[in-house]
């Protein structure tokens, strides 16, 4: 065989295995792994009750993830539903899969207004107290002299006929004041109108050394001689 066709064959070989060298399928575990992602939706119900941080994401698989509910005026958070139960807020956990989760508030504010009458002798006083959307107050005259029959509330130094505050509060405390006229007994009769009131309306004095449950009594008499200033409190209470 002549030499240059050696030369030719052993040419064509070279070409050939480095041909081959270029098809490599580049699978030299140099590539980075896949990684897995996973969504976050929440909701807030009702959507009044507050919010929910963060209210969605992305998140890489096992990724430790905190959500937390606010809760709005007048309002509670409950509980944790949907993917997860859970009453804790903040609530943690690392994410697996997609998830949605619901923040469930309570209502807890309180609706009620109450007229309250005071009763000394042939006199009378007719003054309103509770809790409502819109608060608001009417001012009482000044006190008049000892001697003259007088009943008012006392709030920030003020004295009030009408005294009706926010709805969203939880621990409401009325100062009630009597001055008694010619008679010391002063007869205190009330009816109260109640849309929302999930607590304790109480009538007692200073020093509690009575109570009256104001929702399911309507009168008491007071012998103002004794006692002159007494303290009507709501308490909400939340199952």
């Amino acid at each position: 065989m002549k030499r240059s066709n050696i030369i030719g064959i052993l040419l064509c070989i070279m070409l050939i295995t480095a041909g081959c060298g270029t098809t490599d399928s580049g699978d030299d575990g140099d590539d980075p792994p896949v990684t897995t992602t996973y969504t976050l939706s929440t909701t807030a119900s009702p959507q009044q009750g507050g919010s929910v941080t963060p209210s969605s994401g992305t998140f890489d698989e096992n990724e430790n993830v905190s959500v937390s509910a606010q809760a709005n005026d007048g309002w509670v958070f409950d509980s944790w539903t949907g993917d997860i139960q859970s009453t804790d807020n903040p609530l943690n956990f690392s994410i697996t899969a997609n998830t949605s989760l619901t923040a469930n508030f309570t209502d807890v504010s309180s609706l009620y207004v109450a007229d309250l009458t005071a009763t000394n002798g042939p006199d009378q006083i007719v003054m309103s107290f509770g809790q409502q959307q819109d608060p608001s107050s009417v001012e009482a005259p000044p006190v008049p002299p000892e001697g003259a029959f007088h009943t008012w509330f006392v709030r920030d130094e003020e004295n009030l006929f009408t005294d009706i505050l926010d709805q969203t509060l939880t621990q409401v405390s009325w100062q009630l004041n009597l001055q008694p006229g010619d008679e010391d007994i002063v007869n205190l009769e009330w009816n109260i109108d109640v849309e929302k009131a999930n607590g304790t309306l109480t009538l007692t004095d200073q020093s509690e050394t009575f109570s009256v449950d104001m929702f399911s009594e309507s009168s008491y008499q007071i012998d103002a001689s004794q006692m002159n200033v007494l303290i009507i409190e709501y308490e909400l209470q939340v199952d």
